[in-house]
């Protein structure tokens, strides 16, 4: 259990950062997404930038369940966004991403 722990985490640190970064760089889809939700596009970059820091978060031990809240949020925020625009398959695929981060909280292998 403990291999798969660090394959979440390793995957989830990844998933956290790419998401937030398509987000900082503007990438239009993205930026379509959240504007469904309301969010300008600078508070689509800020959103990003947030995701992207909790990802890092990830990586240090103390921070690693906070990081994991976040990105959690943020997902859920996204998944949003996703079944707002009508991208039903990508909105089912992201709760998995959801559940990713979740388990990753909850399976801190750096505690046991």
């Amino acid at each position: 259990m403990k291999y798969l722990a660090i394959v979440n985490h390793i995957l989830v640190i990844l998933l956290g950062l790419a998401t937030g970064l398509v987000k900082v760089f503007g990438l239009e889809a993205d930026v379509e997404i959240f504007a469904n939700l309301g969010f300008s596009y600078g508070a689509t970059v800020a959103f990003g930038v947030v995701q992207a820091v909790a990802a890092l978060m990830m990586a240090v031990p103390q921070t690693l369940q906070f990081g994991a809240i976040i990105l959690a949020i943020s997902f859920v925020i996204a998944t949003i966004g996703l079944f707002v625009s009508g991208m039903f398959t990508f909105g089912i695929v992201s709760v998995l991403f959801i559940g990713m981060a979740l388990f990753a909280y909850r399976r801190n292998y750096y505690i046991q």
